[in-house]
């Protein structure tokens, strides 16, 4: 039947149904050229904004955290971003292949000073021979500190402790001075030679300790390697780490005190010490050997006389010879050991300052405590300074 006769039988229904039939088309006909148009335009815009599309992130790497016995289990963090988009040349920048076990707040007695030093461990899941790296921290601070360095050194294949030394603030607090600030922390330190002198006795007190610490901690079994050790520090941890290098400290009474331990092989110093502090005095660094690394920032002026020529002291009167500095641009005296920052306009700069501290850092442990020719070759090049456009630079001795 034709159109023109179904229109004679029934007009009115024939010509509403047409009428819906042409309303239904040109609906399917709109949605299809809307849908194909907002594909185009999101594939346009990706492409001009250099994205990658709308893919999931990619968790690939990340290192799984296994079950221990006294451990406190916390998933690896994220991977740190890369120092330059452009200069792949950072050294060991993203999280390593090795699964890591916590263990927090383990408590270790010296029988000798009849006290109580509370540890921190990182340490790899898998089987192997680690070097140990001992993290000291600053003034007033804590083994709760540093995770960004001390977590991601031990998914490349190292040990870490962090012991909580006398003056920290949460010893305090555990000693029932709950109102202990911890600026006053820090000018208590500043004027107290016990605590000068008790810190680096907290790290060879460690080091007699590894031995016990295997078999007190099940996953450490057969895992400690106590021929390749390092000691590291923040703040008044550099200070510790510089002791234990042998740098000379002047106590009352009692001038120019050698607190170095032979069993420590190489010292890395987050915003170095230098004299006028602590008993270190302008000849106290002429006794450290040991391969040192210093690394400091031109914001590196929290405490008392420090300066970037301060800073750099110890890395210019050690004895030559395996020494190294590194100087980072826009770096504050908290940028060494954390990300975090109260402007969040410079959160991306503080997590590259994290960066190449962790780049350069593992190079140095690889190079001393590993023998590593890759990283000795790094330590000896520009990559650094290429990767970061000039933003962190490494001087040598």
């Amino acid at each position: 039947m034709s159109i023109f006769k179904a229109l004679k039988k029934n007009p009115d229904s024939s010509q509403s149904d047409l009428l819906r039939g042409r309303r239904r088309k040109t609906l399917i006909v709109n949605i299809l050229i809307i849908s194909v148009l907002s594909i185009v335009a999101a594939l346009v815009i990706t492409w001009q904004s250099g994205g990658t599309g709308f893919s999931l992130p990619n968790s690939a790497g990340q290192s799984a955290v296994a079950t221990a016995p006294l451990a406190s289990v916390k998933q690896s963090p994220p991977a740190l971003p890369s120092l330059s988009d452009d200069a792949p040349d950072g050294y060991k920048l993203e999280t390593g292949p090795l699964a890591v076990t916590e263990v927090a707040g383990l408590v270790l007695h010296d029988e000798k000073r009849n006290k109580d030093v509370r540890v921190r461990i990182f340490y790899p899941v898998i089987a192997g021979k680690y070097p140990v790296v001992i993290f000291s921290h600053g003034a007033g601070g804590s083994d709760t500190c540093c995770e960004s360095l001390t977590r991601h050194w031990a998914t490349y294949g190292y040990i870490t402790l962090q012991p909580t030394h006398d003056d920290s603030v949460v010893q305090r607090r555990n000693r029932g001075d709950e109102n202990t600030q911890f600026p006053q922390a820090v000018r208590e330190a500043l004027k107290n030679p016990a605590l000068w002198e008790s810190r680096p006795r907290d790290i060879s007190f460690l080091l007699d300790s590894l031995a016990g610490l295997q078999k007190r901690v099940a996953g450490l079994n057969g895992k400690i390697d106590a021929s390749r050790i390092g000691v590291a520090g923040h703040s008044m941890g550099s200070y510790t780490a510089e002791a234990i290098g042998g740098a000379l400290v002047d106590l009352p009474d009692r001038p120019a005190q050698n607190f170095s331990d032979p069993r420590a092989k190489a010292i890395l110093c987050l915003s170095p010490h230098g004299p006028g502090q602590f008993g270190l005095t302008a000849h106290s660094f002429s006794n450290i050997a040991l391969p040192f690394m210093g690394i400091t920032g031109s914001l590196d002026n929290l405490v008392p006389l420090a300066n970037a020529a301060w800073h750099k002291i110890p890395f210019e009167r050690s004895q030559p010879g395996d020494k190294y500095e590194v100087f980072i641009q826009g770096a504050g005296h908290m940028s060494f050991i954390t990300a975090e920052t109260v402007n969040s306009a410079r959160s991306s700069q503080a997590a590259a300052i994290l960066g190449y501290t962790n780049s350069a850092s593992l190079a140095f442990w690889d190079a001393y405590l590993k023998d590593d020719s890759a990283a000795k070759n790094f330590l000896q090049s520009d990559a650094l300074e290429r990767s970061s456009h000039g933003a962190a630079k490494l001087s040598r001795r």
